[in-house]
């Protein structure tokens, strides 16, 4: 990698190190992390759960690949590998940070299964022969790697020929969120600061990196506005303003305003 990308996985890095996705929505401070009261509390916040068409997405998926071995990238605290395994598919997981591999392993011991691996590794830089994976996983993370598009060549790299790539919550524009991102100077992750890469992109520039692949399905999500945890004026002004305005656009108008995008390709 050059230097400009170098520094800038660095900086990555260094964010969700500190900032691990999850313990923004700790409610109860008294809640020790790394038990099974903590995982519980976080649970309902947390992909697949928040989104219910992920957790479709896994059922259908997990269904053509049990037995088979997934690859996930930004595995975060595990939930997504979590639903897998349980559902009998072999997973390696895999975040950029330390504190989130030290999360998963922790999670997967309090619920009692088995991953392949679980260990650091970057998405743009995948430790992985050519053509080891049945499948790989990637849940909202490829669009903040600093080069989506040699994220997703990784993730061809490293998938069996015939294989699945499931990559899912593209940020998307033009979308209800990228307004609210750029005119109303809103946090997207973190109230008090974002990730120093979030991007954003056209259905067509998402589609243009899927080279080498089949796409099966390119699937808008999250069209509608949906609850946040947070306080303040912007979140009541969100809560009790935007939302309830917003959410009563007739479907096929708010889809085309969709805040982000999934894609599932076959590699050829």
């Amino acid at each position: 990698m050059d230097q400009d990308l170098t520094q800038t996985v660095q900086a990555v890095h260094d964010y969700w190190n500190s900032h691990t996705l999850g313990f923004q929505y700790v409610t109860d401070q008294s809640i020790e992390p790394g038990t099974p009261e903590f995982y519980a509390h976080i649970r309902p916040w947390m992909n697949p759960y928040k989104f219910p068409w992920i957790m479709e997405r896994i059922e259908r998926e997990s269904a053509l690949l049990k037995g088979k071995h997934l690859l996930e990238i930004g595995c975060g605290m595990g939930y997504d590998s979590l639903e897998f395994l349980k559902r009998g598919v072999r997973v390696t997981a895999t975040d950029l940070t330390p504190n989130a591999v030290a999360m998963t392993i922790r999670h997967f011991e309090v619920e009692g299964v088995q991953a392949e691996a679980v260990h650091t590794a970057n998405a743009l830089d995948l430790p992985f022969d050519d053509n080891t994976f049945d499948a790989v996983w990637s849940n909202g993370v490829l669009h903040a790697t600093g080069n989506t598009e040699r994220a997703i060549q990784e993730a061809r790299r490293v998938t069996k020929p015939g294989g699945r790539i499931m990559i899912s919550h593209f940020y998307r524009k033009p979308s209800w969120m990228y307004l609210m991102h750029h005119v109303g100077r809103e946090n997207i992750e973190y109230k008090e600061e974002d990730p120093p890469v979030n991007t954003f992109y056209t259905e067509a520039e998402i589609l243009a990196m899927f080279k080498g692949c089949d796409i099966l399905e390119a699937v808008p999500e999250h069209y509608r506005a949906l609850p946040v945890r947070r306080d303040g004026v912007k979140a009541a002004l969100y809560k009790y303003g935007f939302r309830p305005v917003y959410n009563l656009l007739p479907e096929s108008l708010a889809k085309r305003y969709a805040y982000k995008l999934s894609v599932t390709a076959v590699k050829l």
